[in-house]
């Protein structure tokens, strides 16, 4: 059969056809063919041969919807099995993509995490840096106090010292003017005179040591107000009570000198009144 098929020349439309044609098509055209060529055959009897195919177009029509059948139902499968697989694709694609926007959503909180944490680091260290700031500010004002306390006790002793030192100076020339005098050579008038004008030098030295005590209370309402204003440290507050120390000690000492000078005074004008007196007496009675 192949051989007499290869005797004849198709076409080439006939043979893409041909080729293109389901198996068990091909088979029955073949098989028809054969018969017809054993029919042709000089020894074959024409009354009772029989074809295999009885009616060959319906066969074909046949084999056609089998395969058309056949066809359908694979492409079906083929369908089912691409759905399932674009399922499972589809079901890797939407995992992948879950995992990637976990991801990015992690980065992104992450990131939200840095920039807040940075710009929580960089506002502490402006309040750190603004109180370094406040504090160097304070320090300074706290020392220009302190050098303004310090000043004005400082100028406060002073004036005291120089105060004191003159009234003692006074109260030393009159003492020893007092503990020196000319006897028997004053009146009564002039001892009068002399008592009169030693109660306007006590007087004197009264109003000195008033002043003196008004300017302490100057000093010491001035130094209380500076220190009111004032953050000392403790350093400074021990120098100020330390120069408070020692401003107690020199007006205790010169008071101490001032009392005995007016004791030393009282004492010899109380001495001399009455050694004029018994004088007086004596000359009397003579």
């Amino acid at each position: 059969m192949e051989d007499t098929m290869s005797s004849y020349s198709f076409s080439h439309q006939f043979y893409q056809r041909w080729t293109c044609a389901p198996e068990p098509i091909r088979a029955a055209i073949t098989q028809e063919l054969k018969d017809i060529t054993t029919l042709l055959q000089s020894d074959t009897p024409f009354e009772s041969f029989e074809f295999q195919t009885h009616d060959l177009d319906a066969h074909i029509d046949e084999l056609y919807e089998n395969h058309e059948a056949e066809q359908a139902i694979a492409k079906a499968i083929a369908d089912k099995q691409e759905q399932a697989r674009a399922a499972v694709e589809q079901q890797h694609i939407e995992e992948a993509q879950k995992i990637k926007a976990a991801e990015d959503a992690k980065l992104k909180e992450e990131a939200k995490l840095k920039q807040e944490a940075k710009l929580r680091e960089e506002a502490e260290a402006a309040q750190k840096e603004q109180e370094k700031n406040a504090a160097i500010a304070a320090d300074k004002n706290n020392d220009k106090s302190v050098v303004a306390v310090e000043t004005n006790t400082e100028n406060n002793v002073n004036s005291n010292i120089t105060d004191s030192s003159d009234s003692s100076e006074k109260n030393n020339t009159q003492s020893v003017a007092t503990e020196n005098p000319t006897p028997n050579h004053r009146t009564i008038s002039e001892h009068a005179n002399a008592v009169e004008d030693n109660t306007v030098d006590n007087d004197s030295s009264i109003k000195s040591d008033s002043a003196i005590k008004a300017v302490n209370d100057k000093a010491s309402t001035a130094i209380k107000l500076a220190l009111k204003d004032a953050k000392l440290s403790t350093t400074h507050q021990e120098l100020i009570r330390e120069l408070e120390v020692q401003i107690d000690d020199y007006l205790s000492e010169q008071m101490m000198l001032m009392s005995e000078n007016l004791k030393s005074w009282l004492r010899a004008e109380v001495i001399q009144n009455l050694s004029d007196q018994d004088k007086s007496q004596t000359n009397k009675e003579s």
